[in-house]
Protein backbone atom coordinates (compact mmCIF):
# COMPACT_ATOMS: atom_id res chain seq x y z
CA UNK A 1 0.00 0.00 0.00
CA UNK A 2 3.03 2.48 0.64
CA UNK A 3 3.54 3.25 -2.82
CA UNK A 4 0.47 3.37 -4.31
CA UNK A 5 -0.45 6.89 -3.63
CA UNK A 6 3.02 8.46 -4.85
CA UNK A 7 2.27 5.95 -8.03
CA UNK A 8 -1.07 7.55 -8.55
CA UNK A 9 0.18 10.99 -8.10
CA UNK A 10 3.39 10.53 -10.90
CA UNK A 11 0.48 8.83 -13.26
CA UNK A 12 -1.95 12.06 -12.66
CA UNK A 13 0.72 14.26 -12.92
CA UNK A 14 1.23 13.04 -16.30
CA UNK A 15 -2.41 12.46 -18.13
CA UNK A 16 -3.10 16.18 -16.78
CA UNK A 17 -0.22 17.54 -18.54
CA UNK A 18 -0.93 15.28 -21.50
CA UNK A 19 -4.88 16.43 -21.68
CA UNK A 20 -3.15 19.98 -21.26
CA UNK A 21 -1.12 19.72 -24.49
CA UNK A 22 -3.68 17.75 -26.16
CA UNK A 23 -6.78 19.59 -25.80
CA UNK A 24 -5.31 23.33 -25.18
CA UNK A 25 -7.35 23.95 -22.01
CA UNK A 26 -6.56 25.36 -18.72
CA UNK A 27 -4.52 23.18 -16.38
CA UNK A 28 -7.42 23.00 -13.80
CA UNK A 29 -9.77 21.96 -15.96
CA UNK A 30 -7.82 19.30 -17.85
CA UNK A 31 -7.33 17.86 -13.68
CA UNK A 32 -10.44 18.18 -12.87
CA UNK A 33 -11.73 15.63 -15.75
CA UNK A 34 -8.92 13.04 -14.22
CA UNK A 35 -10.06 10.44 -12.20
CA UNK A 36 -8.52 10.10 -8.59
CA UNK A 37 -7.22 7.21 -9.70
CA UNK A 38 -6.25 6.74 -13.61
CA UNK A 39 -5.34 3.25 -13.28
CA UNK A 40 -9.45 2.46 -12.35
CA UNK A 41 -10.64 1.97 -16.32
CA UNK A 42 -7.57 -0.46 -16.29
CA UNK A 43 -8.01 -2.39 -13.36
CA UNK A 44 -11.73 -2.24 -13.68
CA UNK A 45 -12.08 -3.43 -17.64
CA UNK A 46 -9.42 -6.40 -15.94
CA UNK A 47 -11.12 -7.88 -13.05
CA UNK A 48 -14.19 -7.69 -15.71
CA UNK A 49 -13.21 -10.34 -18.08
CA UNK A 50 -11.28 -12.51 -15.45
CA UNK A 51 -12.43 -15.50 -14.18
CA UNK A 52 -12.80 -14.99 -10.57
CA UNK A 53 -10.19 -16.32 -8.10
CA UNK A 54 -7.06 -15.87 -6.14
CA UNK A 55 -4.62 -14.58 -8.41
CA UNK A 56 -6.94 -12.01 -10.07
CA UNK A 57 -5.97 -9.29 -6.88
CA UNK A 58 -2.25 -9.91 -7.40
CA UNK A 59 -1.76 -9.14 -11.42
CA UNK A 60 -4.13 -6.37 -10.37
CA UNK A 61 -1.53 -4.96 -8.41
CA UNK A 62 0.81 -5.81 -10.75
CA UNK A 63 -0.44 -3.05 -13.33
CA UNK A 64 0.53 -0.43 -11.14
CA UNK A 65 3.99 -2.12 -10.39
CA UNK A 66 5.03 -2.97 -13.75
CA UNK A 67 3.71 1.36 -14.85
CA UNK A 68 5.85 2.42 -11.58
CA UNK A 69 8.65 0.70 -13.41
CA UNK A 70 8.08 2.35 -16.46
CA UNK A 71 7.57 5.75 -15.50
CA UNK A 72 11.13 5.83 -13.33
CA UNK A 73 13.10 3.62 -15.86
CA UNK A 74 12.20 3.86 -19.37
CA UNK A 75 14.47 5.52 -21.56
CA UNK A 76 12.31 8.09 -22.65
CA UNK A 77 9.53 10.61 -20.86
CA UNK A 78 6.44 8.00 -21.14
CA UNK A 79 2.67 9.12 -22.21
CA UNK A 80 1.20 6.83 -19.55
CA UNK A 81 -2.64 7.37 -21.03
CA UNK A 82 -1.27 6.25 -24.43
CA UNK A 83 -0.04 2.82 -22.28
CA UNK A 84 -3.06 2.45 -20.65
CA UNK A 85 -5.61 3.06 -24.28
CA UNK A 86 -3.77 0.22 -25.94
CA UNK A 87 -4.02 -2.41 -22.92
CA UNK A 88 -8.03 -1.19 -22.48
CA UNK A 89 -8.00 -1.92 -26.40
CA UNK A 90 -6.46 -5.25 -25.71
CA UNK A 91 -9.15 -6.14 -23.02
CA UNK A 92 -12.27 -4.91 -24.94
CA UNK A 93 -12.90 -7.74 -27.17
CA UNK A 94 -12.86 -10.28 -24.64
CA UNK A 95 -16.25 -11.73 -22.76
CA UNK A 96 -17.10 -11.33 -18.57
CA UNK A 97 -15.22 -13.67 -16.47
CA UNK A 98 -13.94 -15.53 -19.66
CA UNK A 99 -9.63 -15.35 -18.76
CA UNK A 100 -7.19 -16.80 -16.62
CA UNK A 101 -6.02 -14.24 -15.06
CA UNK A 102 -1.83 -14.59 -15.50
CA UNK A 103 -2.79 -14.50 -19.08
CA UNK A 104 -5.09 -12.00 -19.31
CA UNK A 105 -2.80 -9.62 -17.81
CA UNK A 106 0.37 -10.79 -19.88
CA UNK A 107 -1.83 -9.91 -23.21
CA UNK A 108 -2.88 -6.51 -21.74
CA UNK A 109 0.27 -5.19 -20.25
CA UNK A 110 2.30 -6.78 -23.38
CA UNK A 111 -0.57 -4.03 -25.27
CA UNK A 112 0.79 -1.89 -23.34
CA UNK A 113 4.51 -2.06 -23.22
CA UNK A 114 3.90 -2.24 -27.13
CA UNK A 115 2.96 1.10 -27.76
CA UNK A 116 6.56 2.16 -25.84
CA UNK A 117 8.76 0.03 -28.93
CA UNK A 118 8.88 -3.23 -30.57
CA UNK A 119 11.53 -4.39 -27.65
CA UNK A 120 9.91 -4.10 -24.20
CA UNK A 121 7.90 -6.60 -22.76
CA UNK A 122 6.57 -8.73 -20.04
CA UNK A 123 8.27 -11.86 -19.36
CA UNK A 124 5.96 -14.75 -17.41
CA UNK A 125 7.99 -16.91 -14.78
CA UNK A 126 8.60 -19.39 -17.65
CA UNK A 127 9.73 -16.87 -20.45
CA UNK A 128 11.85 -14.98 -17.46
CA UNK A 129 13.79 -18.46 -16.79
CA UNK A 130 13.87 -19.34 -20.82
CA UNK A 131 15.46 -16.18 -21.00
CA UNK A 132 18.30 -16.70 -18.60
CA UNK A 133 19.41 -19.75 -20.04
CA UNK A 134 19.75 -18.50 -23.23
CA UNK A 135 21.89 -15.92 -22.29
CA UNK A 136 23.59 -18.22 -20.55
CA UNK A 137 24.05 -19.88 -24.07
CA UNK A 138 22.08 -23.26 -22.92
CA UNK A 139 18.06 -23.88 -22.95
CA UNK A 140 15.59 -26.27 -24.14
CA UNK A 141 14.87 -26.02 -27.85
CA UNK A 142 15.14 -27.79 -31.35
CA UNK A 143 18.42 -26.70 -32.44
CA UNK A 144 17.94 -24.42 -35.29
CA UNK A 145 18.43 -20.90 -36.31
CA UNK A 146 15.18 -19.16 -37.56
CA UNK A 147 14.06 -15.73 -39.13
CA UNK A 148 10.46 -14.58 -40.61
CA UNK A 149 9.72 -14.49 -44.27
CA UNK A 150 6.22 -13.82 -45.68
CA UNK A 151 4.54 -14.04 -41.68
CA UNK A 152 5.66 -17.57 -41.37
CA UNK A 153 9.00 -19.17 -39.50
CA UNK A 154 12.05 -19.96 -41.93
CA UNK A 155 14.56 -22.24 -41.46
CA UNK A 156 18.08 -20.92 -41.56
CA UNK A 157 20.30 -23.67 -40.55
CA UNK A 158 20.02 -26.33 -38.33
CA UNK A 159 22.02 -27.13 -35.84
CA UNK A 160 24.66 -30.60 -35.65
CA UNK A 161 23.07 -33.33 -34.02
CA UNK A 162 19.92 -31.58 -32.71
CA UNK A 163 16.39 -32.44 -32.41
CA UNK A 164 16.13 -30.21 -35.75
CA UNK A 165 18.92 -32.50 -37.37
CA UNK A 166 17.74 -35.13 -37.01
CA UNK A 167 14.14 -34.57 -37.94
CA UNK A 168 15.38 -33.73 -41.36
CA UNK A 169 14.67 -30.03 -41.44
CA UNK A 170 16.33 -28.24 -44.40
CA UNK A 171 17.35 -24.57 -44.50
CA UNK A 172 14.54 -23.25 -46.16
CA UNK A 173 11.58 -25.44 -44.52
CA UNK A 174 8.73 -23.32 -43.68
CA UNK A 175 7.09 -23.55 -40.55
CA UNK A 176 3.44 -22.78 -40.90
CA UNK A 177 2.14 -24.09 -37.40
CA UNK A 178 2.88 -25.55 -33.92
CA UNK A 179 1.10 -28.27 -32.29
CA UNK A 180 -2.15 -27.41 -34.95
CA UNK A 181 -1.99 -23.37 -34.07
CA UNK A 182 -1.22 -21.07 -37.03
CA UNK A 183 2.14 -19.36 -36.72
CA UNK A 184 0.79 -16.79 -39.07
CA UNK A 185 0.07 -13.37 -37.20
CA UNK A 186 2.39 -14.20 -34.60
CA UNK A 187 5.75 -12.68 -33.91
CA UNK A 188 9.04 -13.63 -34.22
CA UNK A 189 9.81 -13.52 -30.70
CA UNK A 190 6.53 -15.28 -29.95
CA UNK A 191 7.54 -18.14 -32.81
CA UNK A 192 10.88 -18.89 -30.57
CA UNK A 193 9.23 -18.97 -27.42
CA UNK A 194 7.02 -21.63 -28.54
CA UNK A 195 9.27 -23.76 -29.75
CA UNK A 196 11.60 -23.27 -26.81
CA UNK A 197 10.29 -25.36 -23.50
CA UNK A 198 11.21 -27.59 -21.06
CA UNK A 199 13.50 -30.33 -22.51
CA UNK A 200 12.29 -34.16 -22.88
CA UNK A 201 8.65 -32.27 -24.02
CA UNK A 202 7.38 -32.52 -27.41
CA UNK A 203 5.64 -30.29 -30.21
CA UNK A 204 4.62 -30.60 -33.30
CA UNK A 205 5.88 -28.36 -36.21
CA UNK A 206 3.67 -28.46 -39.93
CA UNK A 207 6.28 -27.58 -42.83
CA UNK A 208 6.32 -26.35 -46.12
CA UNK A 209 9.16 -27.42 -48.04
CA UNK A 210 9.61 -26.01 -52.01
CA UNK A 211 9.66 -29.05 -54.20
CA UNK A 212 6.72 -30.20 -52.31
CA UNK A 213 2.85 -29.54 -52.98
CA UNK A 214 1.67 -30.82 -49.70
CA UNK A 215 2.60 -29.37 -46.24
CA UNK A 216 3.75 -32.14 -43.92
CA UNK A 217 4.07 -32.69 -39.93
CA UNK A 218 7.30 -33.87 -37.67
CA UNK A 219 6.93 -33.86 -34.06
CA UNK A 220 10.39 -33.24 -32.10
CA UNK A 221 11.17 -33.61 -28.36
CA UNK A 222 12.93 -30.63 -26.80
CA UNK A 223 16.46 -30.95 -25.59
CA UNK A 224 19.11 -28.66 -23.85
CA UNK A 225 20.42 -26.86 -26.67
CA UNK A 226 23.82 -25.61 -26.23
CA UNK A 227 25.27 -22.51 -28.41
CA UNK A 228 28.17 -22.14 -29.61
CA UNK A 229 28.99 -18.32 -29.15
CA UNK A 230 32.40 -18.29 -30.78
CA UNK A 231 33.95 -21.07 -32.82
CA UNK A 232 37.49 -20.18 -34.48
CA UNK A 233 39.90 -21.52 -37.70
CA UNK A 234 42.68 -20.48 -39.58
CA UNK A 235 42.65 -19.60 -42.91
CA UNK A 236 46.10 -19.59 -44.47
CA UNK A 237 47.32 -16.96 -42.37
CA UNK A 238 43.93 -15.30 -41.54
CA UNK A 239 42.33 -16.03 -38.13
CA UNK A 240 38.65 -16.37 -38.44
CA UNK A 241 36.53 -15.83 -35.60
CA UNK A 242 33.07 -15.81 -36.29
CA UNK A 243 30.79 -14.93 -33.02
CA UNK A 244 27.42 -16.41 -33.67
CA UNK A 245 25.71 -14.06 -30.56
CA UNK A 246 27.00 -12.30 -27.02
CA UNK A 247 26.25 -14.81 -24.10
CA UNK A 248 27.84 -16.35 -21.18
CA UNK A 249 31.76 -15.54 -21.03
CA UNK A 250 32.05 -14.52 -24.64
CA UNK A 251 34.80 -12.04 -24.20
CA UNK A 252 37.48 -14.68 -22.01
CA UNK A 253 36.40 -17.15 -25.28
CA UNK A 254 37.52 -14.62 -27.45
CA UNK A 255 41.10 -14.04 -26.13
CA UNK A 256 41.48 -17.74 -24.85
CA UNK A 257 40.85 -18.23 -29.20
CA UNK A 258 43.58 -16.07 -30.06
CA UNK A 259 45.74 -17.26 -27.30
CA UNK A 260 45.32 -20.91 -28.52
CA UNK A 261 45.70 -19.49 -32.36
CA UNK A 262 48.56 -17.59 -32.34
CA UNK A 263 50.58 -20.41 -29.57
CA UNK A 264 50.72 -22.45 -33.32
CA UNK A 265 50.51 -19.67 -36.09
CA UNK A 266 51.35 -16.15 -35.98
CA UNK A 267 48.19 -14.59 -38.18
CA UNK A 268 48.60 -12.14 -40.55
CA UNK A 269 45.47 -10.60 -40.43
CA UNK A 270 41.88 -10.96 -38.58
CA UNK A 271 38.40 -11.67 -39.87
CA UNK A 272 35.65 -10.85 -37.21
CA UNK A 273 32.34 -12.40 -39.03
CA UNK A 274 29.27 -11.24 -36.80
CA UNK A 275 27.04 -12.02 -40.38
CA UNK A 276 23.70 -13.30 -38.74
CA UNK A 277 24.19 -11.85 -35.32
CA UNK A 278 21.27 -10.86 -32.97
CA UNK A 279 23.52 -9.54 -29.97
CA UNK A 280 23.43 -10.32 -26.56
CA UNK A 281 25.01 -9.34 -23.48
CA UNK A 282 26.20 -5.54 -23.65
CA UNK A 283 29.01 -6.50 -20.85
CA UNK A 284 30.10 -8.69 -23.30
CA UNK A 285 29.85 -6.62 -26.21
CA UNK A 286 31.98 -3.93 -24.67
CA UNK A 287 34.41 -6.94 -23.93
CA UNK A 288 34.83 -8.33 -27.62
CA UNK A 289 35.19 -4.18 -28.66
CA UNK A 290 37.69 -3.74 -26.24
CA UNK A 291 40.08 -7.28 -27.20
CA UNK A 292 40.65 -5.12 -30.42
CA UNK A 293 41.22 -1.72 -29.12
CA UNK A 294 44.07 -0.22 -26.75
CA UNK A 295 42.63 3.40 -26.54
CA UNK A 296 39.56 5.23 -27.15
CA UNK A 297 35.69 5.29 -26.58
CA UNK A 298 33.67 2.27 -27.56
CA UNK A 299 30.41 2.60 -26.28
CA UNK A 300 27.91 5.39 -24.23
CA UNK A 301 24.60 4.70 -23.31
CA UNK A 302 22.18 7.77 -22.92
CA UNK A 303 19.00 6.94 -20.75
CA UNK A 304 16.64 9.18 -18.42
CA UNK A 305 18.23 8.33 -14.82
CA UNK A 306 21.68 8.08 -14.03
CA UNK A 307 22.03 4.23 -13.89
CA UNK A 308 21.75 3.93 -17.17
CA UNK A 309 23.89 6.90 -18.56
CA UNK A 310 27.46 5.46 -18.65
CA UNK A 311 30.50 5.34 -21.01
CA UNK A 312 33.03 2.41 -22.02
CA UNK A 313 36.41 3.36 -23.09
CA UNK A 314 39.16 0.66 -23.73
CA UNK A 315 42.16 0.25 -21.68
CA UNK A 316 45.70 -0.11 -22.81
CA UNK A 317 45.78 -3.82 -23.44
CA UNK A 318 45.18 -4.91 -27.05
CA UNK A 319 45.53 -8.49 -29.45
CA UNK A 320 46.56 -9.31 -32.27
CA UNK A 321 47.77 -5.52 -32.41
CA UNK A 322 48.54 -3.84 -35.39
CA UNK A 323 46.89 -6.43 -37.81
CA UNK A 324 44.84 -5.77 -40.67
CA UNK A 325 41.28 -6.54 -39.39
CA UNK A 326 37.48 -7.08 -41.84
CA UNK A 327 34.30 -6.87 -39.88
CA UNK A 328 31.53 -8.89 -41.88
CA UNK A 329 27.77 -7.80 -40.92
CA UNK A 330 24.58 -8.12 -42.73
CA UNK A 331 21.26 -7.00 -42.66
CA UNK A 332 20.94 -9.71 -39.42
CA UNK A 333 23.41 -8.34 -37.62
CA UNK A 334 21.86 -6.70 -34.63
CA UNK A 335 22.50 -4.99 -31.13
CA UNK A 336 25.31 -5.88 -29.71
CA UNK A 337 27.13 -6.91 -33.09
CA UNK A 338 26.29 -3.49 -34.19
CA UNK A 339 27.84 -2.06 -31.25
CA UNK A 340 31.02 -3.69 -31.79
CA UNK A 341 31.40 -3.30 -35.37
CA UNK A 342 30.35 1.22 -34.52
CA UNK A 343 32.83 0.71 -32.26
CA UNK A 344 36.18 -0.94 -34.19
CA UNK A 345 35.37 0.91 -37.13
CA UNK A 346 34.57 4.38 -35.82
CA UNK A 347 38.03 3.84 -34.13
CA UNK A 348 39.54 3.39 -37.09
CA UNK A 349 40.87 -0.12 -36.23
CA UNK A 350 38.51 -2.34 -38.72
CA UNK A 351 37.30 -2.01 -42.28
CA UNK A 352 33.53 -2.96 -42.16
CA UNK A 353 32.28 -5.48 -45.24
CA UNK A 354 28.98 -6.51 -46.27
CA UNK A 355 25.07 -5.08 -46.11
CA UNK A 356 23.70 -2.35 -43.54
CA UNK A 357 23.09 -3.80 -39.95
CA UNK A 358 19.88 -3.87 -38.70
CA UNK A 359 19.59 -1.08 -37.05
CA UNK A 360 18.67 -1.81 -33.41
CA UNK A 361 20.47 1.09 -31.19
CA UNK A 362 18.16 0.14 -28.02
CA UNK A 363 19.53 -1.26 -24.87
CA UNK A 364 17.21 -3.41 -22.84
CA UNK A 365 17.24 -3.96 -18.68
CA UNK A 366 15.57 -6.83 -17.01
CA UNK A 367 13.91 -6.11 -13.95
CA UNK A 368 12.33 -8.47 -11.64
CA UNK A 369 8.73 -8.42 -10.53
CA UNK A 370 9.28 -10.62 -7.54
CA UNK A 371 9.57 -14.14 -6.90
CA UNK A 372 7.19 -16.19 -9.89
CA UNK A 373 5.42 -12.96 -10.87
CA UNK A 374 8.06 -12.51 -14.38
CA UNK A 375 10.11 -10.19 -15.00
CA UNK A 376 10.01 -6.41 -16.90
CA UNK A 377 12.68 -6.08 -20.19
CA UNK A 378 12.60 -2.23 -20.27
CA UNK A 379 14.35 -0.20 -22.72
CA UNK A 380 16.45 1.92 -21.06
CA UNK A 381 18.98 3.28 -23.01
CA UNK A 382 20.48 4.57 -26.57
CA UNK A 383 23.57 3.15 -27.42
CA UNK A 384 26.34 5.93 -29.47
CA UNK A 385 29.08 5.09 -31.18
CA UNK A 386 32.56 6.40 -30.67
CA UNK A 387 31.46 9.36 -33.00
CA UNK A 388 28.42 10.64 -31.04
CA UNK A 389 26.13 8.59 -33.80
CA UNK A 390 23.90 5.86 -32.71
CA UNK A 391 23.27 2.78 -35.09
CA UNK A 392 18.89 3.25 -33.88
CA UNK A 393 16.80 2.98 -36.77
CA UNK A 394 19.80 3.29 -39.83
CA UNK A 395 22.72 0.67 -38.73
CA UNK A 396 25.92 0.39 -39.08
CA UNK A 397 26.71 1.20 -43.19
CA UNK A 398 29.75 -0.70 -44.28
CA UNK A 399 32.92 0.90 -45.44
CA UNK A 400 32.67 -1.73 -48.68
CA UNK A 401 29.16 -2.87 -49.62
CA UNK A 402 29.17 -5.98 -50.52
CA UNK A 403 25.65 -6.47 -53.13
CA UNK A 404 24.57 -10.12 -53.30
CA UNK A 405 22.78 -11.54 -56.41
CA UNK A 406 20.59 -12.70 -55.56
CA UNK A 407 19.83 -9.91 -53.27
CA UNK A 408 19.55 -11.04 -49.60
CA UNK A 409 16.91 -9.96 -47.72
CA UNK A 410 17.26 -6.59 -46.14
CA UNK A 411 17.28 -7.09 -42.17
CA UNK A 412 15.98 -10.16 -39.39
CA UNK A 413 13.26 -11.42 -41.17
CA UNK A 414 13.24 -8.76 -44.25
CA UNK A 415 12.77 -6.26 -42.32
CA UNK A 416 14.25 -3.71 -40.12
CA UNK A 417 14.15 -1.85 -37.15
CA UNK A 418 12.96 0.72 -38.82
CA UNK A 419 9.93 -0.89 -40.60
CA UNK A 420 8.84 -1.85 -36.78
CA UNK A 421 6.02 -0.49 -35.15
CA UNK A 422 6.71 1.98 -32.86
CA UNK A 423 10.34 1.98 -32.82
CA UNK A 424 12.42 4.88 -31.01
CA UNK A 425 13.51 7.42 -33.61
CA UNK A 426 17.16 7.47 -34.34
CA UNK A 427 19.95 9.00 -36.27
CA UNK A 428 20.92 10.33 -39.87
CA UNK A 429 21.61 7.86 -42.30
CA UNK A 430 25.34 6.16 -42.01
CA UNK A 431 28.25 7.66 -44.59
CA UNK A 432 28.04 6.40 -47.98
CA UNK A 433 30.46 3.34 -48.45
CA UNK A 434 33.97 4.16 -50.03
CA UNK A 435 32.65 1.00 -52.77
CA UNK A 436 30.19 -1.21 -53.74
CA UNK A 437 31.26 -4.53 -54.89
CA UNK A 438 29.03 -7.44 -56.34
CA UNK A 439 30.33 -9.64 -54.15
CA UNK A 440 29.87 -12.36 -57.05
CA UNK A 441 33.23 -11.12 -58.72
CA UNK A 442 35.00 -12.70 -55.52
CA UNK A 443 36.16 -16.09 -56.42
CA UNK A 444 35.98 -18.44 -53.09
CA UNK A 445 38.40 -20.79 -53.01
CA UNK A 446 38.55 -22.50 -49.44
CA UNK A 447 35.69 -20.24 -48.46
CA UNK A 448 33.46 -22.49 -49.93
CA UNK A 449 30.85 -20.45 -51.59
CA UNK A 450 30.45 -18.05 -49.04
CA UNK A 451 31.38 -15.02 -51.40
CA UNK A 452 31.50 -12.36 -48.98
CA UNK A 453 34.32 -14.57 -47.32
CA UNK A 454 35.96 -14.99 -50.13
CA UNK A 455 35.66 -10.86 -50.76
CA UNK A 456 36.99 -10.25 -47.00
CA UNK A 457 39.82 -12.61 -47.98
CA UNK A 458 40.29 -11.08 -50.82
CA UNK A 459 40.25 -7.60 -49.36
CA UNK A 460 43.13 -8.48 -46.57
CA UNK A 461 45.14 -10.22 -49.72
CA UNK A 462 45.19 -6.98 -51.82
CA UNK A 463 46.04 -4.81 -48.58
CA UNK A 464 43.69 -1.49 -49.52
CA UNK A 465 40.25 -0.63 -51.32
CA UNK A 466 42.36 0.22 -54.36
CA UNK A 467 44.39 -2.71 -54.82
CA UNK A 468 40.94 -4.79 -54.40
CA UNK A 469 39.13 -2.76 -56.38
CA UNK A 470 41.27 -3.13 -58.67
CA UNK A 471 41.55 -6.61 -58.97
CA UNK A 472 38.01 -6.70 -58.48
CA UNK A 473 36.55 -4.79 -61.52
CA UNK A 474 33.55 -4.11 -59.24
CA UNK A 475 30.44 -2.54 -60.34
CA UNK A 476 30.53 0.69 -58.80
CA UNK A 477 33.02 2.53 -56.30
CA UNK A 478 33.32 5.96 -54.51
CA UNK A 479 36.30 5.75 -53.43
CA UNK A 480 37.50 8.43 -51.34
CA UNK A 481 41.25 9.82 -51.95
Amino acid sequence: MSNKRPLRACLLTLVAAWLLVAGGGAPLAATAAVSDDPLAPLTAAYARVTKPGEQVDAYRELFGTVLQRVQRSYAREVELPSMISAALTAIEPLKPESGEAAAVFKTTINAALAALDPHSKYMDPREQRAQRSALSGRFGGLGMEVDMADGLVRVVTPMENTPAARAGLKSGDLIVGFDDQPVLGMTLADAISRMRGQPATPITLTIRRTGRDDEFSVTLVRETIRTQALRWRMEDDVLVLRVAGFTGSLGAMIEKAISEATATHAPRAVILDMRGNPGGLLTQAVAAADIFLSEGEIVSLRGRTASNRRTWKADAAEQLAGLPMVVLIDGRSASAAELVAAALQENGRATVMGQRSFGKGSVQSLISLGEEKGALRLTTAVYYGPSGRTVQRTGVGPDIELVATPAAPAGRGGRREADRAHALPGADEPAPPKARVEQSRCAPSTAGNDQAFACALAFLKAGGIETFLAALAPVESTTQR
